[in-house]
């Protein structure tokens, strides 16, 4: 097993989605295993104080890491037992050691191609919901339904809108926001304005909006239509509510999340995170209960899934170098 090979692996597994694109994952390469750790400089101190977001994060990169491996006919075996101190700052995770295999996954081919997209869908049709209904599951409740979707997406504005009215939560977003390509991050981490599909004057709106107006705007009832997404909810061709079983280590949860999102591309649909359908616990109780949703379960994320209605564009992602331990 070269190091080149291993390599390979970590750049494919970088693809993985992170909370606001912070991208935690560190990696080491080493003579025939390859050990992922957790920047924990990369932790969101407001909008993910326990670090589940985190481990949510750490979860997709190495189930991207596991499909990386499989595309090149191996398995992982992991372990996070004896794992090597590492400098202040970093975590170790797991360590992955690579045994040949003739097992494949269907989701592999995807990691190349998976990518958030906040911008509206084009028109669903009857053909797009019979697709996003069949990725139903055991942790996959899929709503299509237009009223429904309507009403979600209000549902949803009145969620976030909780959330954008905690001045800490607003300055910590716009830390990860890059609203204009002369930032030198912006092609590097977070949120640029071409990822939130905002165009210039959108992304030179949003900071003022939810900077130094906001206190003003939030006063005379302005800034919550001015933040509002949940059009592009009522335009969807679905909605899914990814839930798990109650207690599950989120790094578990994690990957189990990335190949829900991999299965949506699958079917020719993009899909943007629906975090704060989650994140507020009275909406995510309402929401499991309405959809008849097990108990037992909690609802770790949602997304809005349909056809694409403009091109691709470039993920935002630190150089391998960075990443390398």
């Amino acid at each position: 097993m070269t190091p080149d090979r291993l390599l390979a692996w970590v750049m494919e597994a970088q693809t993985a989605p992170s909370v606001h694109n912070v991208q935690p994952a560190r990696w080491r390469v080493e003579p025939g295993a390859i050990l992922l750790a957790e920047d924990m400089n990369r932790r969101l101190a407001i909008g993910d104080a326990t670090g589940h977001d985190a481990a949510i994060s750490l979860g997709a990169a190495a189930e991207g890491l596991r499909l990386a491996a499989l595309a090149s006919g191996y398995a992982l075996l992991e372990t996070r037992e004896a794992l090597p101190p590492l400098p202040d700052g970093l975590r170790p995770v797991m360590r992955f050691s690579p045994v040949p295999t003739t097992d494949s996954d269907a989701l592999a081919p995807l990691l190349a191609c998976r990518a958030s997209w906040r911008g509206a869908f084009a028109s669903p049709d009857e053909a797009d919901r019979r697709a996003l209904q069949a990725l139903t599951a055991t942790d996959c409740t899929v709503i299509t339904n237009s009223p429904e979707l309507r009403r979600l997406g209000r549902c949803f504005d009145r969620a976030s809108y909780g959330f954008m009215r905690q001045a800490p939560f607003r300055r910590e977003l716009r830390n990860w926001m890059r609203l204009s390509p002369r930032d030198p991050r912006w092609s590097r981490d977070g949120l640029n304005a071409q990822a939130m599909a905002l165009s210039s004057l959108e992304a030179l709106g949003a900071g003022f909006v939810l900077g130094p107006a906001f206190a003003l705007l939030d006063r005379f009832g302005l800034a919550a239509p001015l933040l509002a997404e949940g059009s592009k909810i009522a335009g969807a061709a679905g909605l899914l509510l990814f839930h798990r079983p109650t207690g599950e280590d989120p790094f578990d949860s994690g990957r189990h999340f990335h190949r829900l999102w991999l299965a949506i591309e699958g079917v020719g649909m993009g899909a943007a995170v629906l975090a704060a359908l989650a994140d507020d616990r009275n909406v995510a109780a309402d929401l499991m209960t309405e959809q008849g949703v097990p108990a037992g379960r909690r609802l770790v994320s949602a997304f809005r899934a349909g056809r694409r209605s403009g091109k691709a564009y470039p993920r935002a992602r630190l150089p391998i170098g960075d990443v390398l331990i």
